[in-house]
């Protein structure tokens, strides 16, 4: 599967850019029944970050979603969203499906789960100002300043337990956007911790300008991940479909061929970036 190179722009152009290259085109075929609009993340915010758009974890998701949709002859169009905006527009049926997501009674409500499609593991992320004994969420509390987590995000019972138990703490959070802005409040100093998926985490800390100023300090929840789609705009036998063929590509290997293919493009790249 090709891809555009990663350009220097804003907004839309920049996500699109690191997109597979056949989902990066908005508007549906012509002969394409039904049209299956994704969240993406917003536009870099900070160049230290870097792009998670751009790493080969949110590429999988993306190529993974791109082909089921092809099989049950529907296209894909990103749209760039804030997370909890996106949360809402998929509640009401205005966004047809999200990635990555952690399966919730509450979410359950409003989405059909199809996967998984890859096992989140949320660790705390830290400036090494910070020791690598820190290894428990209490420990991180100790420290002054915000901690980022993404609006909407669903982190674990062991962080659920500590937010009912400390209410306090909710007013040391900062809720963004999105992983993007996580990432960009962190390596600006804006906050001394962020949670963050670690597959994309391991990517980032390969760069060279990343990886001797910021540490995995420790695991606070794994789970399996899905593609979430809507109630309100995904019919029945869609659903249906979706399912069976998400079956067929596990399989026939369609998945871990695809897994396999991001996985081996990001040791190729990180060898090249050493």
């Amino acid at each position: 599967m090709s891809f555009f190179r990663l350009t220097v722009g804003l907004g839309l152009l920049l996500i699109t850019a690191q997109l597979p290259l056949s989902l990066q085109a908005a508007p549906a075929k012509a002969s394409s029944p039904c049209q299956l609009s994704v969240r993406v993340e917003s536009e870099r915010q900070h160049d230290a970050a870097g792009s998670v758009n751009s790493t080969q974890v949110s590429q999988q998701f993306y190529a993974m979603l791109e082909s089921l949709a092809a099989k049950v002859n529907c296209s894909v169009k990103p749209i760039a969203l804030p997370a909890g905006r996106a949360i809402k527009m998929l509640e009401q049926g205005k966004l047809d499906v999200m990635v990555g997501m952690s399966e919730t009674t509450e979410r359950a409500s409003f989405s059909y789960f199809v996967g998984p499609h890859h096992t989140e593991r949320v660790v705390v992320v830290a400036s090494t100002a910070i020791s690598d004994a820190v290894n428990r969420l209490d420990q991180i509390l100790m420290f002054d300043g915000a901690i980022s987590v993404t609006e909407g995000a669903y982190y674990g019972p062991q962080w659920q337990q500590l937010l009912r138990d400390n209410p306090a703490i909710r007013s040391r959070l900062f809720a963004a956007s999105g992983n993007q802005q996580k990432l960009a409040m962190l390596v600006s100093g804006r906050v001394i911790a962020s949670l963050e998926d670690e597959a994309v985490v391991d990517e980032l800390l390969k760069r060279d300008d990343l990886k001797t100023k910021y540490r995995k300090l420790f695991v606070i929840h794994d789970n399996p991940v899905y593609f979430a789609f809507s109630r309100q705009s995904v019919n029945p036998a869609l659903l249906a479909a979706l399912s069976q063929q998400w079956q067929q590509m596990q399989l026939t290997g369609e998945v871990g061929r695809l897994r396999q293919h991001y996985s081996s493009a990001a040791v190729v790249n990180a060898a090249l970036t050493d």
